[in-house]
């Protein structure tokens, strides 16, 4: 058996089963009573390391993408590089190396067409074949909201060309500056999924966000919020992005997004792949920041215990979540693809990504040395198994003997360089830490609480993930 020993702050001793993704006190742990269905699961996941150690092909990919539908699940168009911001932490500024720099180019209708018309080609096959998925299409930056005139051509097009598929889902990211009464009332009409990237309060969000000419971009967000809410009162598929980082008063930002009543799809950490951002930040930072942390940690508990955590807070964003998503793995970790049974990686081609120059990447988030296609050809499949081959040999080489391969959150985009894929020697030991100590954290929340996360359900997740524009399948 592979997993986890720990202990729970009431000193009782549990075993992860890494075989199961369930959680069992120490002493009834016995494989032989484990039952057939995991007996079976057993079976499945000895199979693990055949498929990793197998070559995927073209074949294979182009099978799961289209004829078992698990492909086109979202069309993504950067509709502009230029940006109105300068983040410190973004992507494209000086502190990630492998990602191109700042640019001032649009794409072009023509591109963004034949893109549209080459997701609804393909989409039709996969439509066919499980009747209740619904095309998505999302827009990207940049900022897109400074290409509003395509974005506008683009949903006219498609509601002219291909308005045989009900409930298209729209969706955009944006940060805020161009969110005007005409892009608001623009998106509302035709019902996009509207996520807004804000960092809390004003010093915090300051500190990262700033515009062009260095000034900070709060109070003219904040403004344009407000706008929206008295404007478009109730629209419920609004929600806030929201970044923090060592400096963050995580008590600071708990008092604002509560206070505000902004309910947050996304609440993380500064992305520390591949970058120097964090090289600015002195050891008190850090101490300062973990210290905080863990009193928010007791606060959930406390709170937890007398049954008073509400599952819309900041607090619940920040610690609950990943409690509840937990409880989850098991069930949504055993619908894995075969090619990739272990890791966070998505098969490329589930979603597309369409740059402005006409090619496609798996998503928004890789650099782009990892093309899978373009415009012209369509879908690479043939790149894109080679693409995962690279990617097991390079990273997968030691997941067979893992013991927490069910919460692994490695990707493509984790290891991407401009050349290959690249895996940091401290990074599998960090996620086994890492997962311990929230296996700890969630059996003391149970300890505690035994019915906090009894309502939470896979229905839950679909309607908050479709409130922003999330396909889960």
């Amino acid at each position: 058996m592979k997993g986890v020993h720990f202990v729970s702050k009431q000193g009782t001793e549990y075993y992860y089963d890494d075989l199961t993704g369930q959680i069992f006190p120490s002493e009834q742990v016995d494989c032989s009573l484990l039952g057939d269905q995991f007996q079976s699961l057993a079976s499945d996941r000895a199979n693990m390391g055949l498929y990793i150690n197998r070559d995927a092909d073209q074949q294979d990919i182009e099978d799961y993408l289209c004829k078992e539908a698990n492909g086109f699940k979202q069309l993504l168009l950067e509709v502009t590089s230029f940006c109105n911001l300068r983040c410190k932490y973004c992507i494209y500024s000086d502190h990630y190396q492998f990602t191109k720099s700042y640019e001032n180019k649009h794409m072009t209708f023509a591109v963004a067409k034949q893109a549209v018309d080459y997701y609804f080609s393909n989409f039709k096959e996969i439509h066919r074949r499980n009747p209740t998925r619904s095309p998505v299409i999302g827009f990207y930056g940049g900022e897109p909201l400074l290409n509003l005139r395509l974005i506008k051509e683009i949903v006219e097009y498609i509601k002219l060309t291909y308005g045989e598929y009900e409930g298209i889902q729209y969706n955009i990211t944006t940060n805020g500056i161009q969110f005007t009464e005409e892009s608001q009332n623009f998106l509302t009409k035709h019902d996009f999924s509207i996520i807004v990237s804000l960092d809390g309060y004003k010093e915090n969000h300051d500190r990262n966000r700033l515009k062009a000419d260095g000034t900070g971009s709060f109070d003219e967000i904040m403004k344009n919020l407000q706008t929206f809410r008295t404007n478009h009162k109730g629209y419920n598929k609004f929600a806030i992005s929201s970044c923090y980082d060592f400096k963050t008063d995580m008590f600071q930002l708990m008092e604002f997004f509560d206070g505000e009543d902004l309910f947050l799809a996304r609440l993380a950490s500064v992305d520390a792949n591949n970058t120097t951002y964090y090289e600015q930040f002195a050891h008190d930072d850090v101490q300062t920041f973990f210290e905080n942390l863990t009193s928010m940690k007791e606060l959930f508990l406390n709170l937890t215990a007398r049954n008073q955590i509400k599952k819309d807070s900041f607090l619940y964003s920040l610690v609950g979540l990943n409690y509840s998503e937990l409880a989850f793995h098991p069930m949504m970790n055993e619908k894995r693809p075969h090619m990739l049974p272990v890791t966070a990686s998505c098969i490329p081609g589930e979603k597309i990504y369409v740059t402005i120059d006409g090619n496609f990447h798996m998503c928004e988030k890789i650099n782009t040395y990892y093309a899978i296609g373009n415009i012209e050809d369509g879908i690479d499949y043939g790149k894109i198994a080679e693409i995962i081959n690279n990617f097991k040999n390079k990273v997968c080489g030691n997941c067979t003997e893992c013991n927490v391969t069910r919460f692994c959150n490695i990707c493509f985009q984790q290891c991407a360089t401009d050349h290959e894929f690249e895996k940091k020697d401290s990074m599998c030991d960090n996620i086994e830490t890492h997962v311990k100590s929230m296996l700890i954290d969630f059996i003391n929340v149970l300890e505690t609480n035994p019915t906090l996360f009894e309502e939470i359900t896979i229905d839950y997740y679909k309607t908050i993930y479709e409130k922003v524009g999330v396909v889960l399948e």
